[in-house]
Order: structure tokens, then sequence, then C-alpha cells
């Protein structure tokens, strides 16, 4: 599957985010934000290793949960110049149609309060531990 197949399940079928699993499977879900991601890491970690993302906006708390799940290869529409910095210094092949400062909360009216909590962060793992306290 390339990632062009992938970007067709994503935008015709309202997912929010499909996954290809090196196993060849493929994971969709319809779930906003990093709660996909979170629930795949939680299971198991190692089952999205070198796996292709397909999500349609990635913000810096996704790409360092994706950091920490050690993906492959990522492609979205929109991605925060934050998130671009974060796969380019971890080497992951990134693909995306538009850069944007910062995102957005789904008012509109300031920041995504995933971003807002990783602002700070660099490390992966911390990234996870601390969406997983901020989700409890």
């Amino acid at each position: 599957m390339t990632i062009n197949d992938l970007k067709e399940v994503l935008l015709n079928n309202f997912n929010t985010i499909v996954i290809y699993k090196s196993d060849a499977s493929v994971i969709v879900s319809n779930d906003r934000g990093v709660a996909p991601l979170m629930k795949l890491l939680k299971e198991n970690k190692s089952q999205l290793k070198n796996s292709i993302i397909v999500d349609k906006v990635i913000g810096k708390a996704a790409a360092l949960l994706m950091v920490y799940a050690e993906v492959k290869e990522v492609y979205t529409p929109v991605i925060s110049s934050p998130a671009l910095k974060i796969f380019k210094n971890n080497n992951i092949i990134i693909h995306y149609d538009k850069e944007v400062e910062r995102i957005i909360n789904r008012k509109g009216d300031g920041l995504c309060p995933m971003e807002n909590l990783c602002l700070e962060i660099e490390n992966p793992e911390e990234a996870y531990f601390r969406i997983l306290e901020f989700q409890n």
C-alpha cells in the first residue's frame, strides 16, 4: 500500500487517521486528536514500529507520539512548524501539504490543548507520559 492509497482512505472515508502497520494490516479511526495514537501506544507500543501514518492534522504532540512509536513515514494535509521540526530532527520521512505556525483548538480561540501541553517538551517518552497523565 502506498502513501497515495492511504491518503485516499483518509480523505474519502471521513477518517482522521490511517495506519499501515509493518505486518501489512491497516488501522483506521475517526477519533479526534491524539486519542487513536494513545490507544494503540497503551495497547502495545511496538505495533506501530516502522508503520506509515496518514493523519488529518499533526501538531507537536502527535509528532512526538509518532517518534515515540518509531514510525517510519508520515503524511498530513496540515502540520505545525514544531511538529515538522520534530520529524526532521528524528529522521522520519514526512510529506505534507500545508505548514502552519501552531495547531488551533476546535473553537478557534486558542492553541490546541495537546499542542499547548507539549510546547516545551522535546523528549517523545516524556510527551507520552505527560499526555497519559492529562488524559487521566
